[in-house]
């Protein structure tokens, strides 16, 4: 008898268990410090810098030790293999973090009921974590070298959330289908949508037809058409939609079979190009035809926080909102000058659930199990001898300590100064411009923003996904239609501060990216502070007719709110059902280095 084994244990490695604990363990002790739930005591500190603290623990003979780095921003690097917990006067190396949660529930404040979904959250965190350690994280040299996809597939997540790659709803059989850091080919499955449930939506010079026939082509099309007249069926009352098989297999079978059975939905099967699945988990890059379009589909998976569905209302306004922005910077001769391209959200389906649509204010996941979204390749945009990267990859250390940036800074011929310095001008400056000409926000975090690079140097970005996380202001609503307007989301900022770039591109991104640069790349956190000012005021005094805005929105105020979203999962209600997405609370502050930057140079002068 020849036993087989069971799937999924490949990651399970003891070492390699041990050191993903650990790793995630550090991770939640900066992130709680930042946020500030976990106060520990200092205990100590060095000549160089290095910090070590106590944590006690619920319990009286239980606490742990570990030591780390000050950073800007109220930041901690802390050191993995300091963390020691103790126990009735023994010490041992902490390497099970679902524990550490459950010694500190109560000196946390976390009720029962969120701790519960918290570990299970961190737990299938941690298998993801062991699963990209077990299939070899790649040498930060190689990586420098990869091309876009191989990038995209070695990213550990979103920084700032500790349960950052949760997707509560896969088992493992889905979670290697599906999961980016799997990197398995996916195909679509495809279904007919009765035009009286849906609405195919673009940008005003593309037709339903031609759109479908260059997205699936003529032979696929005509082949969905027999389907549908096999059912008796007339396909001129019929538009297409993608769906994620998980998708099909988990909700829209059950939650959609009035609509199968009376033939307002009609399978039509599996067709199209191969995708690969992105780091936002619910869209795909095409990797049959790079220039075609990516592909954002509905997965009703807890994801980074929130169900991963696709909101309606966003649907429908997508396509109008693309225009919008793409007629503001092609009127832009700055950002034009920069290169600036924003991916257009170029078509949508959306579908009308005939009972959740009809409740009012449902959990929002009820309304989101159902449509696409097209959006445009970055390929569409790269001139000769250019190439992409995601931006988070700039936080990239592997596993000897080697930094990315150092690495790409190396193969360009640049030092890490040179490097950064085109990142910044890159980077930084179309997002001010947006921000202080336009009145937009838009969230730049690493996944959100594509690097270009030529020579492995920086010259431009690509945002994307940009629609859906515009954040407007008054003013920015002004030039908008109403009902634009109603369908983003109204910046709740009354303190007239760009909490757009303090929080969404300095605490959101930067606060890493320096630390990632002091600790493995030799290159002080105040330098890059300094890169960052310099820039700023280069852009300022290159638009002195926006000085009034500069003087309004001031980046250089000596401290601006923190941003809460681990703390938000643990204590608040972010498990109980909600009418829409939870949003992260805004408390406390956080001085601004360019505040000290700003003060140290009115010292000097």
């Amino acid at each position: 008898m020849i036993i087989k084994a069971l799937p999924g244990t490949a990651p399970l490695n003891k070492a390699v268990w041990q050191k993903v604990n650990k790793r995630l363990l550090a991770k939640s002790l900066a992130e709680l410090m930042h946020e500030q739930v976990a106060q520990p005591v200092i205990l100590s500190s060095e000549s160089d810098g290095r910090t070590h603290f106590q944590l006690t623990t619920d319990h009286a003979l239980i606490h742990y030790t570990y030591s780390g780095y000050r950073r800007q921003l109220d930041y901690w690097h802390i050191d993995p293999d300091s963390i020691q917990r103790h126990e009735n006067g023994r010490s041992t190396a902490a390497i099970d973090a679902p524990l550490f949660f459950v010694e500190l529930q109560n000196t946390f404040g976390i009720r029962p009921f969120n701790l519960a979904h918290y570990l299970e959250e961190l737990m299938h965190t941690l298998y993801a974590d062991a699963y990209l350690h077990t299939e070899g994280r790649l040498q930060a040299g190689a990586l420098a070298q990869a091309d876009y996809q191989t990038v995209e597939h070695q990213m550990d997540g979103h920084p700032w959330v500790i349960v950052n790659k949760s997707r509560l709803g896969f088992n493992y059989e889905d979670y290697i289908r599906y999961a980016p850091e799997a990197r398995q080919p996916v195909q679509l499955w495809w279904i007919a949508a009765h035009k009286s449930r849906s609405a195919f939506r673009s940008l005003d010079h593309i037709q339903q037809s031609s759109f479908f026939e260059r997205e699936l082509g003529a032979a696929t099309i005509q082949e969905f058409y027999a389907i549908i007249g096999s059912y008796d069926e007339d396909p001129a009352d019929y538009t297409f939609i993608p769906v994620h098989p998980w998708q099909w297999q988990n909700k829209l079978l059950m939650q959609y079979a009035a609509d199968i059975s009376s033939r307002l939905i009609i399978p039509l099967g599996i067709a199209g190009d191969s995708y690969l699945p992105q780091q936002s988990i619910r869209t795909f890059y095409n990797i049959s035809q790079p220039q075609k379009h990516y592909v954002k589909t509905a997965i009703s998976i807890l994801s980074t926080g929130n169900i991963r569905g696709l909101s309606p209302k966003q649907m429908a306004i997508a396509p109008r909102v693309t225009s919008w922005v793409m007629k503001m910077l092609q009127q832009d001769i700055y950002l034009q000058q920069l290169g600036l391209v924003l991916l257009g959200e170029v078509a949508t389906v959306s579908y009308s659930h005939p009972y959740y649509h009809a409740i009012v204010d449902p959990p929002y996941q009820y309304k989101e199990f159902l449509g696409v979204l097209w959006r445009e390749s970055a390929e569409l945009y790269l001139q000769p001898g250019e190439r992409i990267i995601t931006m988070a990859s700039l936080l990239y250390v592997d596993d000897d300590k080697n930094s990315l940036v150092a690495e790409l800074a190396k193969s360009a011929g640049l030092s890490i100064e040179d490097w950064l310095l085109a990142y910044l001008q890159a980077y930084l400056k179309p997002l001010l411009q947006i921000y202080y000409q336009h009145a937009l926000c838009v969230t730049p975090h690493g996944e959100n923003i594509i690097l270009v690079l030529k020579d492995n140097v920086p010259v431009r970005i690509i945002i994307k996904d940009f629609v859906d996380d515009i954040v407007l202001t008054e003013e920015a609503k002004e030039s908008l239609p109403k009902d634009l307007a109603e369908g983003m989301i109204a910046s709740s900022n009354k303190e007239n501060v760009p909490l757009f770039i303090l929080l969404g591109v300095f605490d959101a991104f930067f606060r890493y990216l320096s630390n990632v640069l002091h600790s493995y790349s030799g290159y002080h956190e105040n330098r890059f502070w300094q890169l960052v000012a310099a820039v700023i005021l280069e852009y300022q005094s290159a638009h002195p007719s926006l000085a009034w805005k500069f003087e309004k929105y001031n980046l250089f105020v000596p401290e601006f709110k923190r941003f809460y979203i681990n703390s938000v999962r643990l204590l608040g209600n972010a498990y109980e059902e909600k009418t829409s997405f939870a949003i992260p609370r805004k408390g406390g502050t956080l001085q601004n280095p360019l505040a000290v930057i700003k003060q140290q140079a009115l010292v000097a002068s």
